[in-house]
């Protein structure tokens, strides 16, 4: 979850994740009891292969695409998350 969070943030690296976040919040939105620190959650995510997460991304986006939940995400002449991810 603290990786997800870091994502949804957008926070530009880890260690600007470790230093900008609010334990409170992160944990009430996110559920999560504690957040790694930035060394702690790049030996989580670094021997994570990229192939195994794109599969499952790609499932998601089929399933949130067949429910059209995305319809009302366009942006940008048009485009949605649906062309971007989808090639």
């Amino acid at each position: 979850m603290s990786a997800f969070a870091m994502f949804s943030l957008k926070s530009p690296s880890l260690l600007a994740f470790d230093k900008e976040h609010n334990e409170g919040d992160l944990q009430r939105v996110y559920g999560m009891e504690q957040v790694p620190c930035d060394i702690r959650m790049r030996e989580i995510l670094d021997p994570v292969d990229p192939e195994l997460l794109r599969l499952r991304f790609k499932n998601v986006l089929g399933a949130l695409q067949r429910g059209k939940a995305l319809e009302d995400m366009v942006f940008i002449e048009g485009h949605d998350l649906s062309r971007i991810y989808s090639t």
